[in-house]
């Protein structure tokens, strides 16, 4: 393994954003996604069986797990799968209105699964190649919280705004405010992944090849 380098960020500056970063997208496919079409209207059986398909990225992330430390750095891997999936999120906002959102939905959630499991292992990556041992042990309580953060974010506060966003267009426009209130919270999503992104291009260490 190449020397561990901890002279660039300070970890505290990049650990919690980073594990924060890694929980929106698993969370929202397996939880909020979950909510988002039943209130929608499609079918609990559809729902279930797309789901699970969608994080199914996950399990299998071990299988192409080797084949990134062939190529570039975590660093870039972490910085292209979080601007990948803001940008999946923000479409999937546009797509919401549209008379095949369903499918168009599907499909960008997808690529999100295999984009936030890429994001995992660059993420692990980055954390086992960039800290010593003293400061892996330092820092794992960060992880967990900022993980468990993002879970309740995206399941327990988006969900909720989504609530209210529903009430508030259900006074102007009764028969879009579902859909216009979770265009508010994929945009936010997408946005906040962007945003992370952009941040971590400039704080996250490069995290080496082994």
């Amino acid at each position: 393994m190449s020397n561990i380098s901890t002279k660039q960020c300070n970890p505290i500056s990049w650990i919690p954003s980073l594990y924060f970063a890694m929980g929106i997208p698993f969370v929202s496919l397996s939880l909020a996604s979950v909510i988002m079409l039943s209130d929608l209207g499609v079918d609990e059986a559809k729902i279930t069986f797309w789901t699970s398909l969608l994080i199914l990225p996950y399990t299998l992330k071990p299988i192409w797990s080797p084949i990134l430390e062939l190529y570039r750095t975590k660093k870039e891997f972490v910085v292209v799968t979080q601007l990948l999936s803001g940008i999946c999120f923000s479409l999937i906002a546009f797509c919401l209105p549209l008379p095949y959102y369903f499918s168009f939905t599907i499909a960008l959630m997808a690529i999100i699964g295999f984009s936030g499991a890429t994001h995992d292992i660059a993420a692990d990556g980055i954390y086992l190649t960039s800290l010593s041992k003293k400061l892996q042990a330092k820092y794992i309580g960060w992880q967990g919280a900022f993980f468990n953060l993002a879970k309740v974010m995206a399941d327990g506060g988006l969900v909720w705004w989504a609530g209210k966003m529903m009430k508030y267009f259900q006074a102007t426009n009764p028969e879009k405010a579902t859909i216009y209130a979770w265009m508010i919270i994929m945009a936010i999503l997408g946005i906040m992944l962007i945003f992370l992104s952009i941040y971590h291009f400039f704080t996250l260490p490069k995290g080496v090849n082994t």
